[in-house]
């Protein structure tokens, strides 16, 4: 009897559950970068973990580790189809968790189904053993202005899962904008040892726009204004002066952030004989309420920009305002429901043995961070039914021209 592969799991279980069946689509796509991936290894001693850094073709012996070694955190960055193959099998993942971290964007029901976090009941989603943070990250476009002048609205990142990145056309500048992005991890137990699986978006250096198979047209990116701020307590100058080079990493990576700060100190409630979901994601959770915080920021400087915006005083609307005011409005819905189910998430996973008091700080952020978005979106609807009004007094105004 030939054995099933994990592919033909992904297959069988897209007939029950269809928002796996893109999943089972990329599985049979080529890579079209290199993916990077780092250990952590914790021993039972000591919470000062050992780095390694895995060229991909080995990672198949991941599972093999020194015997002092209770747990292993292992990153993937820039995941390939033929890496969602291995670590499902050697790893007995669940199709869902690799198909809700490459199905974040939703186009239509046409085309295709929507995405886990939109097919599945919040319920469901809350109670999973693995945790997807989503979110928007402010990114800047790079170039001169007549290059840029032709950069269109839709654009992808290069990388082996493609997130869409939309560029704010109507700020001044023209220069800033938005790339989605994710960060999943799930913990396996395999006999003794503890995995810690993270899947991990690469920064968005260059981002593309294709246009058919023959041309495709690439821009230079870079994180705008020096990427999140660091949420630690900062050291005094009696710390600095000892080692005045200071504490740096590449703050425009993800995985190269997490690691950061796990090599520094370990996570709140920390527990290497049975670590908790939350424990090991409380780094990552903290970077993308950071995210967040920019991204409310920005629509904050949205907001105002239409406010004040000379083209709504003078009545001189064009397509291409009020769509994006549109879009806005969106963008809005859809993030108040990524902190709703985020906030449920958290919620769901505090354990009695967890410091209390961390996590309802953590909630208490994504509560402020909800609220603020709250507001924005609500003096957005406000410009959307003035943009609105003054349209159809325009058109008014011609008709009686016209008669």
């Amino acid at each position: 009897m030939i054995t099933p592969s994990y592919r033909n799991l992904v297959e069988y279980r897209a007939r029950a559950n269809p928002c796996v069946s893109r999943l089972s689509n990329y599985l049979q796509h080529e890579c079209v970068g290199e993916s990077k991936v780092t250990y952590l290894d914790y021993t039972n001693q000591s919470l000062e973990p050992r780095r390694i850094d895995v060229p991909e073709d080995e990672i198949s012996q991941l599972l093999n580790m020194s015997p002092s070694v209770s747990t292993r955190f292992v990153f993937v960055e820039n995941i390939s189809p033929g890496l969602m193959i291995l670590l499902g099998e050697k790893l007995d993942i669940d199709p869902l968790f690799f198909a809700d971290y490459i199905h974040a964007a939703f186009a239509n029901l046409e085309k295709t189904s929507p995405p886990p976090s939109l097919a599945t009941l919040p319920s469901s989603i809350a109670t999973r053993d693995h945790i997807h943070l989503h979110c928007q990250k402010v990114i800047a476009l790079e170039g001169t202005d007549d290059e840029l002048k032709k950069a269109p609205y839709d654009l992808k990142t290069r990388s082996n899962v493609p997130r869409h990145v939309r560029r704010l056309l109507t700020l001044p500048g023209r220069r800033l904008a938005l790339a989605q992005t994710c960060c999943s991890f799930i913990i396996k137990s395999i006999g003794d040892m503890n995995i810690c699986l993270f899947l991990v978006d690469p920064a968005a250096t260059s981002v593309v726009h294709s246009l058919g198979t023959d041309h495709t047209s690439m821009y230079q990116a870079s994180i705008s204004h020096g990427s999140f701020e660091d949420f630690r307590v900062p050291e005094f100058y009696s710390t600095f002066k000892r080692s005045p080079s200071g504490d740096t990493w590449n703050k425009a990576s993800m995985m190269e952030s997490i690691i950061h700060y796990l090599q520094a100190c370990p996570p709140p409630g920390l527990d290497l004989t049975s670590p908790s979901v939350l424990s090991i994601g409380y780094y990552p959770i903290y970077i993308t309420l950071s995210e967040w915080n920019i991204y409310n920021f920005l629509i904050s400087r949205c907001t105002k920009h239409y406010q004040y915006s000379d083209q709504l005083k003078a009545g001189r609307l064009h397509d291409e305002l009020l769509l994006d005011l549109q879009r806005w409005k969106r963008r809005s819905r859809s993030s108040h429901r990524k902190l709703n189910i985020l906030r449920d998430v958290i919620s769901s996973h505090i354990l009695p043995s967890d410091d209390a008091a961390v996590w309802n700080a953590v909630l208490n952020d994504i509560n402020y961070l909800h609220d603020q978005l709250h507001d924005y979106s609500q003096s957005l609807e406000q410009v959307v039914m003035t943009a609105t009004s003054l349209i159809q007094l325009l058109d008014s105004r011609r008709s009686i021209l016209r008669l």
